[in-house]
Protein backbone atom coordinates (compact mmCIF):
# COMPACT_ATOMS: atom_id res chain seq x y z
CA UNK A 1 0.00 0.00 0.00
CA UNK A 2 1.25 3.51 -0.89
CA UNK A 3 0.15 7.04 0.11
CA UNK A 4 -0.52 9.59 -2.66
CA UNK A 5 -2.12 13.09 -2.75
CA UNK A 6 -5.15 13.83 -4.92
CA UNK A 7 -5.69 17.04 -6.92
CA UNK A 8 -6.94 18.84 -3.78
CA UNK A 9 -3.94 17.84 -1.73
CA UNK A 10 -5.73 15.19 0.29
CA UNK A 11 -4.00 11.96 1.20
CA UNK A 12 -5.37 8.81 -0.30
CA UNK A 13 -4.30 5.20 -0.21
CA UNK A 14 -3.79 2.88 -3.17
CA UNK A 15 -3.23 -0.84 -3.30
CA UNK A 16 -0.29 -2.08 -5.44
CA UNK A 17 -0.93 -5.20 -7.46
CA UNK A 18 1.82 -7.83 -7.75
CA UNK A 19 1.39 -10.20 -10.65
CA UNK A 20 2.63 -13.76 -10.24
CA UNK A 21 3.51 -15.69 -13.37
CA UNK A 22 3.02 -19.39 -13.00
CA UNK A 23 5.55 -21.67 -14.65
CA UNK A 24 5.03 -25.32 -15.26
CA UNK A 25 7.76 -27.80 -14.39
CA UNK A 26 9.03 -28.12 -17.95
CA UNK A 27 9.47 -24.37 -18.41
CA UNK A 28 11.16 -24.02 -15.03
CA UNK A 29 13.52 -26.84 -15.89
CA UNK A 30 14.45 -25.28 -19.21
CA UNK A 31 15.22 -21.96 -17.55
CA UNK A 32 17.36 -23.77 -14.98
CA UNK A 33 19.33 -25.53 -17.68
CA UNK A 34 19.83 -22.24 -19.54
CA UNK A 35 21.10 -20.44 -16.44
CA UNK A 36 23.33 -23.37 -15.57
CA UNK A 37 24.89 -23.40 -19.02
CA UNK A 38 25.51 -19.67 -18.84
CA UNK A 39 27.21 -19.91 -15.45
CA UNK A 40 29.12 -23.14 -15.90
CA UNK A 41 29.32 -23.64 -19.65
CA UNK A 42 32.44 -24.05 -21.79
CA UNK A 43 32.41 -20.42 -22.84
CA UNK A 44 32.91 -19.32 -19.22
CA UNK A 45 35.99 -21.55 -18.98
CA UNK A 46 37.29 -19.90 -22.16
CA UNK A 47 36.79 -16.45 -20.65
CA UNK A 48 38.62 -17.45 -17.46
CA UNK A 49 41.44 -18.93 -19.55
CA UNK A 50 41.69 -15.71 -21.56
CA UNK A 51 41.91 -13.61 -18.39
CA UNK A 52 44.44 -15.91 -16.73
CA UNK A 53 46.53 -16.41 -19.83
CA UNK A 54 46.73 -20.18 -19.32
CA UNK A 55 44.50 -23.24 -19.24
CA UNK A 56 44.08 -24.95 -15.86
CA UNK A 57 43.66 -28.69 -15.46
CA UNK A 58 41.29 -28.95 -12.48
CA UNK A 59 41.70 -32.68 -12.08
CA UNK A 60 45.51 -32.78 -11.98
CA UNK A 61 45.90 -29.22 -10.68
CA UNK A 62 48.45 -28.12 -13.22
CA UNK A 63 48.79 -25.73 -16.16
CA UNK A 64 48.24 -27.33 -19.54
CA UNK A 65 50.79 -26.53 -22.21
CA UNK A 66 49.95 -27.61 -25.73
CA UNK A 67 51.08 -26.89 -29.28
CA UNK A 68 49.93 -23.59 -30.76
CA UNK A 69 47.49 -23.49 -33.71
CA UNK A 70 50.40 -24.02 -36.11
CA UNK A 71 51.39 -27.21 -34.28
CA UNK A 72 54.53 -25.90 -32.58
CA UNK A 73 55.08 -26.73 -28.93
CA UNK A 74 55.08 -29.57 -26.44
CA UNK A 75 52.00 -31.16 -24.91
CA UNK A 76 52.43 -31.48 -21.14
CA UNK A 77 51.00 -30.26 -17.84
CA UNK A 78 53.24 -28.25 -15.52
CA UNK A 79 53.10 -27.15 -11.90
CA UNK A 80 52.70 -23.36 -11.45
CA UNK A 81 56.02 -21.69 -10.72
CA UNK A 82 56.98 -19.60 -7.70
CA UNK A 83 56.58 -16.05 -8.99
CA UNK A 84 58.85 -14.67 -6.27
CA UNK A 85 61.68 -16.08 -8.40
CA UNK A 86 61.18 -13.37 -11.03
CA UNK A 87 59.72 -10.49 -9.03
CA UNK A 88 62.97 -8.47 -9.09
CA UNK A 89 64.21 -9.56 -12.54
CA UNK A 90 63.97 -6.47 -14.72
CA UNK A 91 66.61 -7.31 -17.32
CA UNK A 92 68.92 -10.06 -18.51
CA UNK A 93 72.19 -9.58 -16.66
CA UNK A 94 75.18 -9.10 -18.96
CA UNK A 95 78.78 -9.67 -17.80
CA UNK A 96 82.20 -10.37 -19.29
CA UNK A 97 83.62 -13.80 -18.53
CA UNK A 98 86.50 -12.19 -16.59
CA UNK A 99 84.02 -10.54 -14.22
CA UNK A 100 82.19 -13.62 -12.96
CA UNK A 101 83.63 -16.24 -10.64
CA UNK A 102 82.37 -19.72 -9.86
CA UNK A 103 81.17 -18.51 -6.45
CA UNK A 104 79.38 -15.50 -7.90
CA UNK A 105 77.64 -17.66 -10.49
CA UNK A 106 76.67 -20.27 -7.88
CA UNK A 107 75.24 -17.70 -5.47
CA UNK A 108 73.39 -15.42 -7.87
CA UNK A 109 72.54 -17.36 -11.01
CA UNK A 110 73.00 -21.12 -10.97
CA UNK A 111 69.75 -22.01 -9.19
CA UNK A 112 67.79 -18.75 -9.04
CA UNK A 113 66.16 -18.71 -12.51
CA UNK A 114 67.88 -15.38 -13.13
CA UNK A 115 68.92 -15.19 -16.81
CA UNK A 116 72.49 -14.26 -17.62
CA UNK A 117 74.66 -13.58 -20.67
CA UNK A 118 78.40 -14.15 -20.29
CA UNK A 119 80.39 -12.41 -23.01
CA UNK A 120 83.51 -13.92 -24.63
CA UNK A 121 83.13 -17.13 -22.63
CA UNK A 122 84.08 -19.55 -25.42
CA UNK A 123 86.48 -17.60 -27.63
CA UNK A 124 89.29 -20.07 -26.84
CA UNK A 125 87.30 -23.20 -27.74
CA UNK A 126 88.33 -25.30 -30.71
CA UNK A 127 84.65 -25.26 -31.69
CA UNK A 128 84.95 -21.59 -32.63
CA UNK A 129 87.13 -22.50 -35.60
CA UNK A 130 86.05 -26.06 -36.40
CA UNK A 131 82.34 -26.46 -35.64
CA UNK A 132 79.96 -25.59 -38.46
CA UNK A 133 77.37 -27.21 -40.72
CA UNK A 134 80.00 -29.09 -42.72
CA UNK A 135 81.72 -30.48 -39.61
CA UNK A 136 78.36 -31.82 -38.43
CA UNK A 137 77.58 -33.24 -41.85
CA UNK A 138 80.91 -35.08 -41.94
CA UNK A 139 80.36 -36.56 -38.47
CA UNK A 140 76.86 -37.76 -39.27
CA UNK A 141 77.95 -39.23 -42.59
CA UNK A 142 81.10 -40.86 -41.21
CA UNK A 143 79.19 -44.09 -40.59
CA UNK A 144 75.79 -45.02 -42.11
CA UNK A 145 74.65 -46.30 -38.73
CA UNK A 146 74.96 -42.88 -37.10
CA UNK A 147 71.83 -41.43 -38.72
CA UNK A 148 70.00 -44.71 -38.15
CA UNK A 149 70.68 -44.66 -34.40
CA UNK A 150 67.44 -44.56 -32.39
CA UNK A 151 66.98 -43.72 -28.73
CA UNK A 152 64.39 -42.06 -26.50
CA UNK A 153 66.77 -39.09 -26.14
CA UNK A 154 66.96 -38.52 -29.91
CA UNK A 155 64.83 -35.38 -30.12
CA UNK A 156 64.48 -33.45 -33.40
CA UNK A 157 62.44 -30.34 -34.24
CA UNK A 158 62.23 -28.73 -37.67
CA UNK A 159 60.13 -25.80 -36.40
CA UNK A 160 58.69 -24.13 -39.55
CA UNK A 161 61.12 -25.85 -41.92
CA UNK A 162 58.71 -28.61 -42.84
CA UNK A 163 60.80 -29.77 -45.78
CA UNK A 164 63.56 -30.80 -43.34
CA UNK A 165 61.74 -33.75 -41.84
CA UNK A 166 64.74 -35.32 -40.10
CA UNK A 167 68.52 -35.15 -39.75
CA UNK A 168 69.04 -37.04 -42.97
CA UNK A 169 67.14 -34.30 -44.83
CA UNK A 170 69.18 -31.60 -43.04
CA UNK A 171 72.47 -33.08 -44.23
CA UNK A 172 71.22 -33.80 -47.75
CA UNK A 173 70.14 -30.19 -48.16
CA UNK A 174 71.48 -28.54 -51.35
CA UNK A 175 74.52 -26.46 -50.50
CA UNK A 176 73.10 -23.39 -52.20
CA UNK A 177 70.71 -23.10 -49.22
CA UNK A 178 73.77 -22.30 -47.10
CA UNK A 179 74.62 -19.28 -49.23
CA UNK A 180 73.50 -15.78 -48.13
CA UNK A 181 71.95 -15.04 -51.51
CA UNK A 182 69.41 -17.81 -50.83
CA UNK A 183 68.50 -16.82 -47.27
CA UNK A 184 65.20 -15.44 -48.59
CA UNK A 185 63.85 -18.93 -47.82
CA UNK A 186 65.00 -19.34 -44.21
CA UNK A 187 65.32 -22.65 -42.39
CA UNK A 188 65.92 -23.49 -38.74
CA UNK A 189 66.21 -26.85 -36.95
CA UNK A 190 67.29 -28.25 -33.60
CA UNK A 191 68.13 -31.70 -32.28
CA UNK A 192 69.77 -33.55 -29.44
CA UNK A 193 73.09 -35.14 -30.36
CA UNK A 194 72.21 -38.52 -28.87
CA UNK A 195 74.50 -40.49 -31.18
CA UNK A 196 77.54 -41.58 -29.08
CA UNK A 197 80.18 -40.95 -31.77
CA UNK A 198 78.88 -37.46 -32.54
CA UNK A 199 78.54 -36.65 -28.86
CA UNK A 200 82.13 -37.69 -28.16
CA UNK A 201 83.43 -35.72 -31.14
CA UNK A 202 81.61 -32.57 -30.04
CA UNK A 203 83.14 -32.75 -26.58
CA UNK A 204 86.63 -32.65 -28.08
CA UNK A 205 85.79 -29.15 -29.34
CA UNK A 206 84.52 -27.55 -26.12
CA UNK A 207 85.45 -27.04 -22.48
CA UNK A 208 83.47 -26.58 -19.31
CA UNK A 209 82.68 -22.84 -19.02
CA UNK A 210 84.97 -21.16 -16.50
CA UNK A 211 82.07 -20.10 -14.26
CA UNK A 212 80.54 -23.61 -13.97
CA UNK A 213 81.60 -25.47 -10.83
CA UNK A 214 84.19 -28.19 -11.60
CA UNK A 215 82.16 -30.73 -9.62
CA UNK A 216 79.11 -30.17 -11.78
CA UNK A 217 77.97 -33.29 -13.61
CA UNK A 218 79.99 -33.71 -16.83
CA UNK A 219 77.98 -32.59 -19.86
CA UNK A 220 76.14 -35.22 -21.85
CA UNK A 221 74.02 -35.30 -25.01
CA UNK A 222 74.22 -31.67 -26.17
CA UNK A 223 71.56 -29.99 -28.28
CA UNK A 224 72.38 -28.34 -31.59
CA UNK A 225 70.36 -25.43 -33.01
CA UNK A 226 71.25 -24.17 -36.47
CA UNK A 227 69.56 -21.99 -39.05
CA UNK A 228 69.66 -19.03 -41.40
CA UNK A 229 68.72 -15.45 -40.52
CA UNK A 230 65.03 -15.24 -39.75
CA UNK A 231 62.62 -16.76 -37.24
CA UNK A 232 64.09 -19.31 -34.86
CA UNK A 233 62.12 -21.03 -32.14
CA UNK A 234 58.55 -19.93 -31.44
CA UNK A 235 57.64 -18.74 -27.94
CA UNK A 236 57.43 -21.77 -25.64
CA UNK A 237 58.45 -23.26 -22.33
CA UNK A 238 60.45 -26.47 -22.04
CA UNK A 239 59.97 -29.68 -20.12
CA UNK A 240 63.60 -30.73 -19.60
CA UNK A 241 65.55 -31.89 -16.57
CA UNK A 242 67.71 -28.88 -15.69
CA UNK A 243 68.76 -25.34 -16.55
CA UNK A 244 71.17 -24.97 -19.45
CA UNK A 245 73.97 -22.87 -20.84
CA UNK A 246 73.79 -22.14 -24.54
CA UNK A 247 76.97 -21.27 -26.42
CA UNK A 248 76.71 -19.13 -29.54
CA UNK A 249 79.31 -20.70 -31.82
CA UNK A 250 78.46 -18.98 -35.10
CA UNK A 251 76.16 -16.18 -36.18
CA UNK A 252 74.05 -13.90 -34.02
CA UNK A 253 70.81 -14.68 -32.23
CA UNK A 254 68.30 -12.49 -30.44
CA UNK A 255 66.48 -13.98 -27.44
CA UNK A 256 63.05 -12.87 -26.22
CA UNK A 257 62.05 -13.86 -22.67
CA UNK A 258 58.68 -13.57 -20.95
CA UNK A 259 57.63 -14.69 -17.46
CA UNK A 260 55.09 -17.51 -17.18
CA UNK A 261 51.51 -16.24 -17.58
CA UNK A 262 50.66 -17.05 -13.96
CA UNK A 263 53.33 -14.49 -13.00
CA UNK A 264 52.38 -11.76 -15.47
CA UNK A 265 50.93 -9.53 -12.73
CA UNK A 266 54.14 -9.78 -10.69
CA UNK A 267 56.87 -10.21 -13.28
CA UNK A 268 55.24 -8.71 -16.33
CA UNK A 269 58.23 -7.24 -18.10
CA UNK A 270 59.40 -8.88 -21.35
CA UNK A 271 63.14 -8.89 -21.98
CA UNK A 272 65.44 -9.38 -24.94
CA UNK A 273 69.15 -9.71 -25.62
CA UNK A 274 71.40 -10.46 -28.59
CA UNK A 275 74.25 -12.97 -28.28
CA UNK A 276 77.27 -13.14 -30.56
CA UNK A 277 79.95 -15.74 -31.34
CA UNK A 278 81.79 -16.55 -28.11
CA UNK A 279 78.89 -15.60 -25.83
CA UNK A 280 76.91 -17.92 -23.55
CA UNK A 281 73.36 -17.37 -22.34
CA UNK A 282 72.41 -19.18 -19.12
CA UNK A 283 68.71 -19.83 -18.84
CA UNK A 284 66.16 -22.02 -17.09
CA UNK A 285 63.98 -22.81 -20.08
CA UNK A 286 61.55 -24.63 -17.78
CA UNK A 287 60.74 -21.28 -16.16
CA UNK A 288 61.02 -18.60 -18.85
CA UNK A 289 58.93 -18.58 -22.00
CA UNK A 290 61.44 -17.93 -24.75
CA UNK A 291 61.67 -17.42 -28.48
CA UNK A 292 64.59 -16.67 -30.77
CA UNK A 293 65.42 -14.92 -34.00
CA UNK A 294 68.59 -15.31 -36.02
CA UNK A 295 69.87 -11.82 -36.91
CA UNK A 296 72.67 -10.54 -39.08
CA UNK A 297 73.80 -12.18 -42.31
CA UNK A 298 75.27 -15.49 -41.13
CA UNK A 299 73.99 -18.94 -40.24
CA UNK A 300 73.58 -19.31 -36.48
CA UNK A 301 74.89 -22.40 -34.68
CA UNK A 302 74.29 -22.91 -30.96
CA UNK A 303 75.47 -25.68 -28.65
CA UNK A 304 73.22 -26.23 -25.62
CA UNK A 305 74.10 -28.27 -22.52
CA UNK A 306 72.28 -28.77 -19.22
CA UNK A 307 74.08 -28.29 -15.89
CA UNK A 308 73.32 -29.13 -12.29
Amino acid sequence: MTEKKDSRGNQRSEMETVRVVKLNAVTAGMIGVLLGSLVGGPWLEEVVTLIRGYRWDHRNRCIMESPNPQGYGVDFCRIPVDCEMCRDVQEIDDVHVDDISIEHFQNKYAYTNRPLVVRNATTHWKAMTDLDYFWLKDEYHRDPEVLEFQHDDCWFNNYKSKELRNLDAVFRMPEYKLMPEHFDRPWYVGWRACQPTVEQALFTLIERPAFIHPESTPPIKPWIFIGTPGPGAHSHIDNVDMSSWQAQIRGHKKWFLSPPPECSWICGKKMEVTVHPGDIIVLNTNFWFHSTKVVGSEISLVLTIEYD
